[in-house]
């Protein structure tokens, strides 16, 4: 009866170890992604500031509006890699 238990207790423990790597590597390739994108949005509203710079487009509202609503963009999303971070250096540090 002890080695049921025993055996048991080990497949468990495989199959709970795979469940953790296989979540693991989803988490790092969502934060992977994460990077990537946060990467082309500074590009994008980075973009955008030097068109609104334009003497041609100097001063046009509607540029200037989707300037501001990247910057908000931009800055959301690096409030959401900061959460991410410190839930990962949170994790570390119970290890």
């Amino acid at each position: 009866m002890t080695h049921l238990f025993l055996a048991l207790s080990v497949v468990l423990n495989i199959v709970f170890i795979w469940y953790i790597v296989q979540l693991l590597r989803r988490f790092l390739t969502f934060q992977e992604e994460l990077d990537n994108f946060s990467e082309t949005l500074e590009e994008y509203k980075e973009h955008i500031d030097i068109v609104n710079n334009l003497e041609r487009f100097y001063g046009d509202q509607t540029l200037a509006n989707l300037l501001r609503h990247s910057k908000a963009l931009v800055k959301e999303c690096q409030s959401f890699q900061r959460v991410l971070n410190q839930e990962e250096e949170y994790a570390e540090e119970e290890n």
